[in-house]
C-alpha cells in the first residue's frame, strides 16, 4: 500500500501587478496575482510602506494572467488555466461577485481597462476579445479578433489610446488589430508580429524586439521615429544585465516582481533589494520527480519556474527560488554526482544546480544555464536522461507557432551542448526519452506550441550517440504517444495509444504489445524484472518476460512524474502530493488478471 508523505512542492508563481489604494485604510497596495498549480490562485496585496501583507483566495480556477484595478473600487480577475471565469472583488466589503464565464474559452490572457470603463481581456482557444462591465456584472465576447481559425491566441491587448483597444495574436499567423470601441469593429494593422509598447492621445509605438515603429494616434500613419524619452518606464536592469518589468507607484517610486521575490525602487537609480513575497507558498503540483545516490527525492513544480527537494528521513522539505531568468517550469531533472542537470520551459534552457554549492542565480554562478535550445526550440517535452556516454540528453519541442522537435545532449565534463534538429525528420515534437547502456531512445507526436495536436503517424527512434539515428518506427495514426517510456532488463517500454509496445533492441523489432484499458501516464523499472505502469487510477506491477501481472493497486488519482530510488523505494505524485511504495511492496504475488490489462503478441 503506498504512504501519503506530505505536499513538499510549494511557491508564489506571479502572472499579474497591479497597484491601488486601498478604499479601507487609504494605503497604497501592490497587488500581485498568484498563480497555484493544481489548486487555486489567490491575490496577495502587500503595502508599499509596511510591507503588511493580506491574501485573497480567488473563488476558483488555479490563477489569473487578467488583473485590472478599476478605479481603486473593484479588482477585476480573469482567470486560467480551466475555466477563463471573471472574478470581481469590492475592495470595501472583500466580497466576491459571483463567477462569470464564457463557455468556448479556457484563459483569460491579460485585461486592460478602456477608455469607456469597460476591462477587455484576450483569450484562448477562441482567439476572442472578452468585454466585462464592473457596472453591471456582465461579460460579452465580442468576437474572434482573428479570421484565421488556427490562430487560438488574442495577446496581449493594450487600452491607453481612447476609444481603441489593440489586441496581437497568432501563432500561426502573428496578426495586430485595433478595436474601435464606438463602432465595435475590428481593424487591421499592417504590423504583424508587433506589440503596442504604449499608446496614447499623441503617439503609438509599437514593438517587436528591439525594433520599434511609431504612429499618429488620430490617422494610424507612419510617423518618423521619437525620442524613446517620451516612452513610460516600464522595465529596469537587475545586476545580472536582465530587463525585469516594473510598475510605477505613488510619490515616484516603483515595484518589481522576480520569481519567489518583489522590491520596491525609492527612485529608478536605486539598486534593486530582492525579497522574498510574503505569506506562505501554496503547495503547488509536482511535475517532475527524480531521486538521487543519497535517496534525496527532488522535484520540480508545475508552473513557476522552481525546484524542490524532499528528505524521506526527517520529513522536510526545501523549495528553491527561479532557477532561470524565463518563466515556465522544469521539464527535466537528472542526478550525476553531486550535481543536478535540469532543462526548462520556456527560454529552453538546459541547467546545472550543485545543492551543496551557494544559491546564486542571479549572476548566473549557481544555477548556471548553459546554451540554450532557443529560439528555436522552447520545451523540453520529451525530459531529460543520462545516456550511455555519459551526457545528459534532452527531447525538445519548437517555438510557439511551429511544428518539430529537436534532440540536445549536455556534455557534465565541458559544459558543451549540442542540438540536433528534427532528429527523426518528420515535423515532430520529442515528446519522450529514455537510455540504456548503448542506446538513447526517442519518441515524437503531433504536439506543439501554441497550435492544435496535429493528427499523424508518430515515430520511435533509436539513437546511437557518436553515430546518430540507427532506426526509425512509424506508428498507425490511432495509437497517438504521450511521455511514457521505459527501458528494462530486455525491452524498452513504450506507450502509444492504450497499449504498451515491447522494442527488443537486439532485433530492432516491436516483440510484443500489452493492451491496457486508457494510455498509460507513466512507466518505470521497479526492480529487476519488473516494470510498473500506471494507468489511469491504477498502478500496475508486470513481470517483464512473460507480461504477466503481478501486482496492481488503486491510486488516488493520475500518475504523471514517478521515480525510483537506490533502496527500491518509489516515489510518485498525484497532483501536489507526494506518495511512496516501499520496496517491500514493489513487486508481490501473482494475482487474478482482469480487463485492466491483457497480452497480446505482435
Amino acid at each position: 500500500m503506498y504512504k501519503y508523505l506530505g505536499r513538499p512542492c510549494r511557491n508564489f508563481n506571479i502572472l499579474a501587478k497591479t497597484v491601488m489604494i486601498d478604499p479601507l485604510d487609504g494605503r497604497e497596495k501592490l497587488v500581485l496575482s498568484n498563480f497555484v498549480a493544481g489548486g487555486t490562485g489567490s491575490l496577495i496585496l502587500i503595502d508599499t510602506e509596511s510591507h503588511a501583507y493580506e491574501v485573497l483566495p480567488l473563488p476558483g480556477d488555479e490563477g489569473a494572467w487578467g488583473l485590472v484595478n478599476w478605479f481603486d473600487q473593484k479588482l477585476v480577475v480573469g482567470t486560467c488555466p480551466n475555466h477563463a471565469y471573471l472574478h470581481c472583488l469590492d475592495l470595501v466589503t472583500r466580497e466576491w461577485a459571483p463567477p462569470l464565464s464564457d463557455p468556448d474559452e479556457k484563459y483569460f490572457w491579460d485585461m486592460t481597462l478602456g477608455s469607456d470603463g469597460y476591462v477587455y481581456g484576450g483569450s484562448w482557444p477562441g482567439c476572442s476579445l472578452l468585454r466585462y462591465d464592473p457596472r453591471t456584472h456582465e461579460l460579452l465576447n465580442q468576437g474572434r479578433v482573428s479570421e484565421n481559425l488556427d490562430n487560438h491566441y488574442s495577446r496581449p491587448v493594450y487600452g491607453g489610446l481612447p476609444g481603441t483597444i489593440f489586441v496581437a495574436g497568432g501563432f500561426s499567423e502573428s496578426f495586430l488589430k485595433a478595436y474601435d470601441m464606438e463602432k465595435e469593429e475590428f481593424h487591421a494593422i499592417d504590423a504583424p508580429g508587433f506589440t503596442v509598447r504604449e499608446a496614447n492621445s499623441s503617439f503609438i509605438c509599437l514593438e517587436k524586439g528591439t525594433e520599434q515603429i511609431w504612429y499618429d494616434a488620430v490617422t494610424f500613419q507612419r510617423i518618423p521615429d521619437l525620442d524613446p524619452q517620451y516612452l513610460s518606464v516600464k522595465a529596469i536592469t537587475l545586476p545580472n544585465g536582465q530587463d525585469c518589468s516594473i510598475i510605477a507607484l505613488a510619490n515616484g517610486r516603483y515595484a518589481g516582481v522576480r520569481g519567489q521575490d518583489y522590491f520596491i525602487l525609492e527612485q529608478l537609480s536605486d539598486v534593486p533589494i530582492l525579497q522574498r513575497i510574503p505569506s506562505d507558498p501554496s503547495p503547488t503540483r509536482i511535475f517532475t520527480l527524480l531521486v538521487d545516490a543519497k535517496n534525496q527525492v527532488w522535484g520540480s513544480s508545475g508552473f513557476g519556474q522552481t525546484i524542490f527537494r524532499y528528505d524521506p528521513v526527517s520529513d522536510e522539505a526545501w523549495n528553491s527560488a527561479t532557477v532561470c531568468n524565463a518563466g515556465g517550469e522544469v521539464y527535466g531533472m537528472v542526478a550525476l554526482g553531486e550535481q543536478l542537470y535540469l532543462s526548462a520551459y520556456v527560454g529552453g534552457d538546459h541547467i546545472i544546480y550543485r545543492p551543496e554549492q551557494p544559491w546564486d542565480q542571479l549572476n548566473n554562478r549557481n544555477p548556471k544555464m548553459l546554451q540554450a535550445a532557443s529560439p528555436d526550440y522552447i520545451r523540453p517535452e520529451g525530459r531529460s536522461v543520462l545516456g550511455p556516454d555519459g551526457g545528459i540528453w534532452t527531447g525538445w519541442s519548437a517555438k510557439y507557432g511551429q511544428y518539430g522537435g529537436a534532440l540536445s545532449r549536455m556534455d557534465p565534463d565541458t559544459e558543451h551542448v549540442h542540438i540536433w534538429r528534427e532528429p527523426l525528420n518528420n515535423g515532430q515534437q520529442v515528446c519522450g526519452v529514455a537510455a540504456d547502456n548503448r542506446y538513447v531512445y526517442l519518441k515524437t507526436n503531433g504536439g506543439a506550441s501554441g497550435l492544435p495536436i496535429r493528427q499523424a503517424a508518430c515515430g520511435f527512434g533509436v539513437w546511437q550517440p557518436g553515430v546518430g539515428l540507427v532506426h526509425q518506427v512509424a506508428f498507425p495514426e490511432e495509437e497517438q504517444m504521450g511521455h511514457a517510456i521505459a527501458v528494462g532488463d530486455s525491452y524498452v517500454f513504450i506507450q502509444a495509444g492504450s497499449s504498451l509496445h515491447l522494442f527488443d533492441p537486439n532485433t530492432m523489432q516491436v516483440a510484443k504489445r500489452i493492451a491496457t484499458a486508457e494510455p498509460c501516464s507513466w512507466l518505470l523499472q521497479a526492480g529487476e524484472g519488473t516494470m510498473l505502469a500506471f494507468v489511469g487510477h491504477e498502478a500496475i506491477w508486470f513481470d517483464e518476460r512473460t507480461t504477466q501481472v503481478v501486482r496492481k493497486e488503486g491510486l488516488p488519482g493520475p500518475v504523471r512524474a514517478a521515480a525510483r530510488a537506490s533502496n527500491g523505494d518509489i516515489y510518485f505524485a498525484v497532483g501536489d502530493v507526494l506518495y511512496r511504495f516501499k520496496s517491500t511492496n514493489a513487486i508481490g504475488r501473482d494475482i487474478s488478471v482482469d480487463s485492466i490489462i491483457a497480452q497480446e503478441t505482435v
